[in-house]
């Protein structure tokens, strides 16, 4: 296969560490009858490993370059190519209980975890590589710096863990931060919002202005008298901040404001 060189503004950076490949692909826990969404498979670094464990491997792939390597490959044939970014790729097209194995762009991690999740009926199991920084984001809990809206909208619709680092030297070209390779396992809501919209909203406006008291960060959602009896009705401190409170909190918070403030902003 032509060696390419990585497009920077893709945010290519290539897997070649064979320790860490056999590592992701234990991971995974494959299985023959399996259905897999790849998404930047690139130079085909897994793609060629998981297309042999699998029944039906997907590959999404931006890159035009790759896409048409990896169609010439005929240790690939099997394999459904696509060229299209997964930000825009039509995901309700793939068969329910698909597997999705990827390495995330770092700069547009966020917006792909937010859209499979999004698609969660589909997706029953994510494994993904994404900066070290990010993955301690998605598993935060409260009382930390890295908890924030992300932590609490994964951990609202799965369950998230970090299964081990991946050090710059595994890729090429190296990027200048630690990575980690992580899964979101879909489950129903262990305590489920009245009003799901409502609840995000809420998690997202106190998190904004995580600096300012609950009470001062919610004012916008109803008058400081409701605000004061929701808060008494949950046994929350409305002194307390965005990240002092558990989401299992903002659930109870969205579930107690009255019939007539039940609507999504």
């Amino acid at each position: 296969m032509t060696a390419h060189v990585p497009k920077k503004h893709l945010g290519q950076n290539f897997l070649v560490d064979p320790n860490i490949k056999n590592k992701i692909i234990a991971a995974c826990r494959l299985q023959k009858d399996d259905i897999v969404l790849e998404i930047g498979p690139g130079p085909g670094a897994l793609t060629r490993i998981i297309a042999a464990q699998v029944k039906t491997l997907y590959a999404v792939e931006t890159d035009a370059r790759f896409c048409e390597d990896l169609k010439r490959d005929p240790d690939l044939e099997a394999v459904k190519v696509i060229h299209g970014d997964i930000l825009k790729y039509d995901l309700k097209s793939l068969p329910p209980g698909t597997k999705v194995i990827g390495n995330l762009p770092y700069y547009i991690s966020s917006p792909i975890i937010e859209r499979l999740i999004g698609h969660r009926s589909i997706f029953p199991q994510c494994f993904l590589t994404v900066q070290w920084e990010f993955g301690r984001r998605l598993t935060a809990q409260p009382h930390t710096k890295d908890y924030g809206s992300l932590s609490c909208f994964a951990q609202y619709y799965g369950d998230v863990k970090i299964l081990f680092k991946i050090p710059p030297a595994a890729f090429r070209p190296a990027p200048r931060v630690v990575s980690c390779f992580v899964a979101i396992t879909s489950r129903e809501p262990q305590i489920k919002a009245h009003n799901e919209p409502l609840l995000f909203d809420i998690i997202r406006t106190a998190f904004q202005q995580r600096r300012k008291k609950i009470s001062n960060s919610l004012k916008t959602f109803a008058n400081r008298e409701t605000l004061a009896e929701i808060f008494a009705k949950c046994r929350i401190n409305a002194g307390d901040r965005a990240e002092n409170l558990s989401l299992a909190d903002y659930i109870r918070i969205t579930n107690a404001f009255p019939p007539r403030l039940q609507t999504s902003a």
